[in-house]
C-alpha cells in the first residue's frame, strides 16, 4: 500500500493532548492520527 504524506495545523493544546493519548496507548502520534481518521470513516459510512 502506497502511503501518502499530508501536513495539518493543529492548535498547540490539541498537540500535547494527541500527543498524550498516544504515549498512554502506547503508539506513535501519526499511529493515533491515521487509527482515529479510519475509525471516523467507518463510523460515517454507518
Amino acid at each position: 500500500m502506497n502511503k501518502e504524506v499530508i501536513y495539518v495545523r493543529i492548535d498547540e493544546d490539541l498537540k500535547k493532548q494527541l500527543d498524550m493519548l498516544a504515549l498512554e496507548e502506547q503508539r506513535s502520534l501519526n499511529n493515533l492520527v491515521v487509527y482515529i481518521l479510519s475509525n471516523y470513516l467507518k463510523e460515517h459510512k454507518k
